[in-house]
């Protein structure tokens, strides 16, 4: 695998936050890296000023409450739920990139915790891809791999802030992985 080959790969896979190495001539792509900005700023900081404000409203919650119940009930349960959402966003992701793919001279290695399947251009069918709105300006994508067999395997999965900013991405790992392994239509 020619170095200049990869290069865009990994600013893509740097920007959308998805492990890689090179060993031996080959890009080894795991799981998704732990943003700790992402979790205290999306997770955990709005969970617990939600869970905190309910607890201040059951045990204490004072006059200013009394008259403000609707906003600041709003505000606690908009907190708690943006929480939840991006816990699920961040837990498919890591479910979508659990699965380490090597990129080798013409094949891909998926390789799971007891298996491991080559494809090359006789064995892949094409790559296809999904783009599902997860939340309000919130967009997952998903590339996927098919088998002559028409067995589907997941190979990326990653958020967007856009529709066509995903699209855009799918669009090229695609094309990026055809010619890697010189995949023909």
């Amino acid at each position: 695998m020619n170095p200049n080959d990869t290069f865009l790969l990994e600013s893509k896979l740097k920007r959308l936050k998805i492990s890689f190495s090179k060993e031996n001539g080959r890009l080894i792509i795991s799981q998704a890296q732990r943003d700790y900005v992402v979790l205290l700023g999306l997770i955990f900081f709005p969970l617990f000023f939600g869970i905190g404000g309910a607890v201040f409203i059951m045990f204490g919650g004072g006059e200013y409450i009394a008259s403000h119940s609707l906003k600041v009930v709003v505000i606690i349960l908009s907190l708690i739920a943006f929480g939840v959402v991006n816990i699920f966003r961040i837990l498919a992701k890591i479910k979508a990139n659990k699965t380490t793919k090597i990129l080798a001279y013409k094949e891909i290695i998926l390789r799971e915790k007891d298996t491991s399947r080559r494809f090359d251009a006789s064995s892949v069918d094409e790559f296809i891809y999904t783009v599902e709105e997860v939340a309000e300006e919130a967009y997952y994508g998903k590339l996927f791999l098919v088998d002559k067999l028409q067995n589907q395997y997941l190979l990326l999965g990653f958020d967007s802030e856009t529709e066509q900013y995903a699209l855009d991405d799918l669009q090229w790992f695609t094309t990026y992985f055809e010619k890697h392994i010189q995949l023909t239509s």
